[in-house]
C-alpha cells in the first residue's frame, strides 16, 4: 500500500532538494508557512489549486506532471520524463 505522501514527496521535496532549497525558501516564494511545505512532503496535507500552480512554475514542470494521488498510474509526462532518464516504472 502507497502512502499518501509518496507521489508529494517525488514532486515536492525531491525537486526541491535537487535544487538545494530548504523548505523555508520554498515557502517564502510560495507564500506560506515552511511548516505547510513540509505537512505537503510528509502528506498530512495537499498544496491548494493556486499553490500547485506556483509549484508547477517554480520547478519548470507542467501541472500534469503532478501526481498527488498514490496508486495512481503516473502520468504521460512523468512516463515521458523517466524513459529520457533511462528508468522505467511500471503501471
Amino acid at each position: 500500500m502507497t502512502r499518501k505522501g509518496t507521489d508529494v514527496r517525488k514532486t515536492i521535496q525531491a525537486p526541491r532538494e535537487e535544487r538545494g532549497e530548504s523548505r523555508t525558501q520554498l515557502a517564502k516564494v510560495l507564500g506560506v508557512m515552511p511548516n505547510d511545505v513540509a505537512a505537503w512532503e510528509m502528506g498530512r496535507a495537499e498544496p491548494g489549486i493556486s499553490r500547485m500552480r506556483a509549484l508547477t512554475e517554480h520547478f519548470g514542470v507542467r501541472d500534469d506532471e503532478i501526481n498527488l494521488k498514490p496508486g495512481q498510474p503516473p502520468t504521460l509526462g512523468e512516463q515521458l520524463r523517466d524513459a529520457l532518464k533511462g528508468t522505467q516504472r511500471s503501471l
